[in-house]
Protein backbone atom coordinates (compact mmCIF):
# COMPACT_ATOMS: atom_id res chain seq x y z
CA UNK A 1 0.00 0.00 0.00
CA UNK A 2 2.84 2.31 0.95
CA UNK A 3 4.26 1.57 -2.15
CA UNK A 4 1.21 2.43 -3.93
CA UNK A 5 1.06 5.31 -2.55
CA UNK A 6 4.32 6.72 -2.96
CA UNK A 7 4.15 5.60 -6.51
CA UNK A 8 0.94 7.94 -6.49
CA UNK A 9 2.86 10.68 -5.47
CA UNK A 10 6.05 10.84 -7.34
CA UNK A 11 3.45 10.59 -10.55
CA UNK A 12 2.03 13.85 -9.22
CA UNK A 13 4.66 15.46 -8.85
CA UNK A 14 6.02 14.36 -11.79
CA UNK A 15 3.24 15.32 -13.47
CA UNK A 16 3.05 18.56 -11.58
CA UNK A 17 6.35 19.62 -12.98
CA UNK A 18 5.26 19.22 -16.50
CA UNK A 19 2.72 21.63 -16.03
CA UNK A 20 4.92 24.00 -14.41
CA UNK A 21 7.04 23.71 -17.54
CA UNK A 22 4.61 23.85 -20.00
CA UNK A 23 3.36 27.05 -17.99
CA UNK A 24 6.67 28.81 -18.12
CA UNK A 25 6.80 28.59 -22.10
CA UNK A 26 3.26 29.56 -23.02
CA UNK A 27 4.37 32.46 -20.67
CA UNK A 28 7.40 33.00 -22.27
CA UNK A 29 6.00 33.18 -25.51
CA UNK A 30 2.99 35.09 -24.41
CA UNK A 31 5.29 37.72 -22.82
CA UNK A 32 7.83 37.66 -25.89
CA UNK A 33 4.88 37.87 -28.53
CA UNK A 34 3.22 41.09 -26.20
CA UNK A 35 6.84 42.73 -26.12
CA UNK A 36 7.22 42.28 -29.71
CA UNK A 37 3.48 44.06 -30.19
CA UNK A 38 4.17 46.70 -28.10
CA UNK A 39 7.45 47.31 -29.75
CA UNK A 40 5.76 47.68 -33.25
CA UNK A 41 3.31 49.62 -32.03
CA UNK A 42 5.77 52.52 -30.44
CA UNK A 43 7.55 52.79 -33.26
CA UNK A 44 4.13 53.14 -35.81
CA UNK A 45 3.16 56.11 -33.58
CA UNK A 46 4.57 58.97 -34.31
CA UNK A 47 6.14 61.16 -31.41
CA UNK A 48 3.73 63.53 -31.51
CA UNK A 49 0.96 61.26 -30.61
CA UNK A 50 2.92 59.11 -27.85
CA UNK A 51 3.87 62.76 -25.71
CA UNK A 52 0.21 63.20 -25.89
CA UNK A 53 -0.71 60.21 -24.28
CA UNK A 54 1.18 61.18 -21.80
CA UNK A 55 4.81 61.07 -22.33
CA UNK A 56 6.88 58.61 -20.38
CA UNK A 57 5.41 56.18 -17.85
CA UNK A 58 6.94 53.68 -15.53
CA UNK A 59 4.98 50.38 -16.31
CA UNK A 60 5.84 47.14 -15.21
CA UNK A 61 3.49 43.84 -14.97
CA UNK A 62 2.24 42.42 -11.25
CA UNK A 63 5.35 40.16 -10.87
CA UNK A 64 7.29 42.69 -12.18
CA UNK A 65 6.38 45.25 -10.10
CA UNK A 66 6.47 43.34 -7.02
CA UNK A 67 10.09 42.33 -7.33
CA UNK A 68 11.52 46.09 -8.61
CA UNK A 69 9.62 47.60 -5.32
CA UNK A 70 11.53 44.95 -3.12
CA UNK A 71 15.43 44.93 -5.02
CA UNK A 72 14.67 41.03 -5.81
CA UNK A 73 16.73 40.81 -8.37
CA UNK A 74 15.46 37.63 -9.76
CA UNK A 75 14.64 36.29 -13.44
CA UNK A 76 11.82 34.63 -14.66
CA UNK A 77 13.69 31.85 -14.88
CA UNK A 78 15.09 31.38 -11.22
CA UNK A 79 11.12 32.59 -10.11
CA UNK A 80 9.55 29.56 -11.63
CA UNK A 81 12.14 27.58 -10.24
CA UNK A 82 12.05 28.64 -6.72
CA UNK A 83 8.04 28.33 -6.74
CA UNK A 84 8.12 24.89 -8.14
CA UNK A 85 10.96 24.09 -5.42
CA UNK A 86 7.95 25.57 -2.81
CA UNK A 87 5.62 23.37 -4.69
CA UNK A 88 7.12 20.44 -4.28
CA UNK A 89 7.98 21.07 -0.63
CA UNK A 90 4.56 21.39 0.18
CA UNK A 91 3.27 18.39 -2.00
CA UNK A 92 5.58 16.56 0.09
CA UNK A 93 4.47 17.91 3.70
CA UNK A 94 0.41 17.18 2.39
CA UNK A 95 1.77 13.38 1.81
CA UNK A 96 3.73 12.94 4.78
CA UNK A 97 1.83 14.45 7.67
CA UNK A 98 -1.13 15.56 6.20
CA UNK A 99 -3.44 18.66 4.49
CA UNK A 100 -3.68 19.64 8.59
CA UNK A 101 -0.12 20.19 8.67
CA UNK A 102 -0.07 21.45 4.82
CA UNK A 103 -2.53 24.57 6.15
CA UNK A 104 0.10 25.16 8.74
CA UNK A 105 2.92 25.44 6.79
CA UNK A 106 1.58 27.30 4.47
CA UNK A 107 0.31 29.65 7.13
CA UNK A 108 3.73 30.29 8.20
CA UNK A 109 5.55 30.10 4.79
CA UNK A 110 3.17 32.75 3.54
CA UNK A 111 3.56 34.76 6.70
CA UNK A 112 7.52 34.73 6.58
CA UNK A 113 7.53 35.67 2.65
CA UNK A 114 5.05 38.77 3.22
CA UNK A 115 7.37 39.76 6.16
CA UNK A 116 10.58 39.25 4.44
CA UNK A 117 9.12 41.12 1.20
CA UNK A 118 7.39 44.13 3.35
CA UNK A 119 11.01 44.65 5.24
CA UNK A 120 13.08 44.84 1.90
CA UNK A 121 10.39 47.35 0.20
CA UNK A 122 10.74 49.71 3.63
CA UNK A 123 14.48 49.47 3.50
CA UNK A 124 14.20 50.50 -0.51
CA UNK A 125 11.68 53.63 0.91
CA UNK A 126 14.09 54.14 3.55
CA UNK A 127 16.70 54.89 1.27
CA UNK A 128 15.15 57.17 -0.91
CA UNK A 129 13.56 59.81 1.58
CA UNK A 130 17.09 59.68 3.08
CA UNK A 131 18.68 60.47 -0.40
CA UNK A 132 16.50 62.68 -2.26
CA UNK A 133 17.20 66.10 -0.47
CA UNK A 134 20.90 65.11 -1.64
CA UNK A 135 19.87 64.77 -4.98
CA UNK A 136 17.71 67.21 -5.20
CA UNK A 137 21.07 69.75 -4.33
CA UNK A 138 23.06 67.62 -6.60
CA UNK A 139 20.43 68.60 -9.24
CA UNK A 140 21.04 72.74 -8.40
CA UNK A 141 25.13 72.17 -8.68
CA UNK A 142 24.83 70.20 -11.84
CA UNK A 143 22.51 73.51 -13.13
CA UNK A 144 24.80 75.82 -11.69
CA UNK A 145 27.77 74.24 -13.81
CA UNK A 146 25.80 74.83 -16.73
CA UNK A 147 24.43 71.82 -17.54
CA UNK A 148 20.58 71.75 -18.89
CA UNK A 149 17.89 70.72 -16.21
CA UNK A 150 17.49 67.12 -17.94
CA UNK A 151 21.12 66.09 -18.38
CA UNK A 152 21.29 67.68 -14.40
CA UNK A 153 18.66 65.07 -13.22
CA UNK A 154 19.97 62.13 -15.48
CA UNK A 155 23.58 62.67 -13.66
CA UNK A 156 22.08 63.25 -10.10
CA UNK A 157 20.34 60.19 -10.11
CA UNK A 158 22.33 58.38 -12.08
CA UNK A 159 25.37 58.96 -9.15
CA UNK A 160 23.10 58.26 -6.39
CA UNK A 161 21.72 54.87 -4.75
CA UNK A 162 20.66 52.20 -7.00
CA UNK A 163 17.39 52.13 -6.16
CA UNK A 164 16.48 55.12 -8.78
CA UNK A 165 18.10 52.83 -11.61
CA UNK A 166 14.69 52.06 -12.72
CA UNK A 167 13.94 55.91 -12.57
CA UNK A 168 17.40 56.81 -14.47
CA UNK A 169 16.74 54.19 -17.33
CA UNK A 170 13.12 55.32 -18.00
CA UNK A 171 14.53 58.96 -17.45
CA UNK A 172 17.45 58.81 -20.30
CA UNK A 173 15.25 56.94 -22.65
CA UNK A 174 12.23 59.84 -22.48
CA UNK A 175 15.00 62.41 -22.97
CA UNK A 176 16.56 60.82 -25.69
CA UNK A 177 13.47 60.47 -27.33
CA UNK A 178 11.98 63.76 -26.49
CA UNK A 179 9.37 62.74 -24.84
CA UNK A 180 7.72 64.24 -21.55
CA UNK A 181 9.59 62.85 -18.47
CA UNK A 182 7.69 64.09 -15.68
CA UNK A 183 4.97 61.80 -15.14
CA UNK A 184 8.40 59.10 -14.54
CA UNK A 185 8.00 60.56 -11.19
CA UNK A 186 4.83 60.37 -10.37
CA UNK A 187 4.95 56.56 -11.25
CA UNK A 188 7.88 55.92 -9.27
CA UNK A 189 6.84 57.93 -6.13
CA UNK A 190 3.06 55.69 -6.45
CA UNK A 191 5.45 52.42 -7.35
CA UNK A 192 7.51 53.23 -3.45
CA UNK A 193 4.63 55.05 -1.95
CA UNK A 194 6.98 58.24 -1.45
CA UNK A 195 4.78 61.42 -2.09
CA UNK A 196 7.97 63.30 -1.79
CA UNK A 197 8.72 62.35 -5.16
CA UNK A 198 5.21 63.67 -6.64
CA UNK A 199 6.59 67.41 -5.38
CA UNK A 200 10.13 66.52 -7.53
CA UNK A 201 7.36 66.27 -10.41
CA UNK A 202 5.34 69.24 -9.89
CA UNK A 203 8.35 71.11 -10.02
CA UNK A 204 9.44 70.27 -12.59
CA UNK A 205 6.08 70.33 -14.36
CA UNK A 206 5.58 73.80 -13.25
CA UNK A 207 8.78 74.90 -14.38
CA UNK A 208 8.33 72.99 -18.30
CA UNK A 209 4.91 74.68 -18.68
CA UNK A 210 5.30 77.96 -17.46
CA UNK A 211 9.15 78.55 -17.96
CA UNK A 212 9.76 79.88 -14.93
CA UNK A 213 13.59 78.95 -13.36
CA UNK A 214 13.61 75.82 -11.78
CA UNK A 215 16.12 77.03 -9.23
CA UNK A 216 13.76 78.51 -6.78
CA UNK A 217 11.21 75.92 -6.74
CA UNK A 218 14.12 72.97 -6.14
CA UNK A 219 15.29 75.15 -3.63
CA UNK A 220 11.72 75.08 -1.70
CA UNK A 221 11.39 71.60 -2.49
CA UNK A 222 14.68 70.66 -0.52
CA UNK A 223 14.14 72.64 2.35
CA UNK A 224 10.86 70.73 2.17
CA UNK A 225 11.95 67.53 2.35
CA UNK A 226 14.79 68.26 4.89
CA UNK A 227 12.20 69.27 7.03
CA UNK A 228 9.97 66.06 6.39
CA UNK A 229 12.92 63.88 7.01
CA UNK A 230 13.76 65.66 10.87
CA UNK A 231 9.98 65.27 11.54
CA UNK A 232 9.85 61.31 10.52
CA UNK A 233 13.15 60.74 12.23
CA UNK A 234 10.96 62.52 15.43
CA UNK A 235 8.57 60.48 14.54
CA UNK A 236 10.36 57.29 14.36
CA UNK A 237 12.48 57.65 17.98
CA UNK A 238 8.79 58.59 19.50
CA UNK A 239 6.77 55.66 18.38
CA UNK A 240 10.14 53.15 18.54
CA UNK A 241 8.99 51.34 21.55
CA UNK A 242 5.34 51.04 20.53
CA UNK A 243 6.08 49.50 16.62
CA UNK A 244 8.71 46.98 18.64
CA UNK A 245 5.96 45.81 21.05
CA UNK A 246 3.29 45.26 18.42
CA UNK A 247 5.94 43.22 16.47
CA UNK A 248 6.66 41.52 19.31
CA UNK A 249 2.96 40.24 19.57
CA UNK A 250 3.07 39.78 16.17
CA UNK A 251 5.33 37.14 16.51
CA UNK A 252 5.92 35.50 19.52
CA UNK A 253 2.63 33.66 19.31
CA UNK A 254 3.44 31.55 15.83
CA UNK A 255 6.89 31.12 16.94
CA UNK A 256 5.74 29.93 20.61
CA UNK A 257 3.39 27.97 18.35
CA UNK A 258 5.95 26.21 16.40
CA UNK A 259 8.19 25.43 19.18
CA UNK A 260 5.94 23.70 21.02
CA UNK A 261 4.66 21.14 17.97
CA UNK A 262 8.59 20.69 17.14
CA UNK A 263 9.37 19.91 20.79
CA UNK A 264 5.96 17.64 21.76
CA UNK A 265 4.78 15.20 19.50
CA UNK A 266 1.84 14.45 21.52
CA UNK A 267 0.56 18.12 21.28
CA UNK A 268 1.08 18.48 17.61
CA UNK A 269 -0.47 14.78 16.92
CA UNK A 270 -3.59 16.64 18.75
CA UNK A 271 -3.62 19.62 16.73
CA UNK A 272 -2.74 17.67 13.55
CA UNK A 273 -4.84 14.42 13.78
CA UNK A 274 -8.14 15.41 16.43
CA UNK A 275 -11.26 17.20 15.73
CA UNK A 276 -10.46 19.50 18.77
CA UNK A 277 -6.81 20.03 17.29
CA UNK A 278 -8.27 21.17 13.46
CA UNK A 279 -10.66 23.80 15.64
CA UNK A 280 -7.97 25.18 18.13
CA UNK A 281 -5.82 25.80 14.88
CA UNK A 282 -8.45 27.29 12.93
CA UNK A 283 -9.24 29.69 15.64
CA UNK A 284 -5.92 29.95 16.84
CA UNK A 285 -5.17 31.31 12.94
CA UNK A 286 -8.05 34.01 12.64
CA UNK A 287 -7.35 35.58 15.74
CA UNK A 288 -3.79 35.75 15.24
CA UNK A 289 -4.60 37.51 11.53
CA UNK A 290 -6.93 39.43 13.39
CA UNK A 291 -4.54 40.79 15.85
CA UNK A 292 -2.08 41.71 13.64
CA UNK A 293 -4.06 43.78 11.26
CA UNK A 294 -5.71 45.53 14.57
CA UNK A 295 -1.62 45.93 15.80
CA UNK A 296 -0.84 47.26 12.34
CA UNK A 297 -3.70 49.34 12.15
CA UNK A 298 -2.54 51.16 15.32
CA UNK A 299 1.06 51.56 14.52
CA UNK A 300 -0.70 53.65 11.73
CA UNK A 301 -2.58 55.85 13.61
CA UNK A 302 0.19 56.80 16.03
CA UNK A 303 0.40 60.48 16.65
CA UNK A 304 -2.77 61.00 14.33
CA UNK A 305 -4.91 61.64 17.21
Amino acid sequence: MSSQIWFAGSLFVGSLATLLVMVQLAWGYLRGHRQINRAIRNRLMPATESAGLGGARVDLGPVERLLVQADIRWSMQRLVMMTTVLLLALVFVAMSRGMVALLVVVFFVAIAIGAWWRIRFQKQRQTIHEELPGVVDAVMRNIDAGRSLEHALISSFDESSPVFNPLVFRLRNAVEAGRDYTRLFEDFAQLYQVPAMVLVAIALRTTSRFGSSIRPVLEQVSASLRSQQAMRREFLAASAETRFTAVTFAVLPPALAAFMVMINDEYSDVLLNTPTGHSLLLTAGALQLIGMFVIWRMIQGVGRG
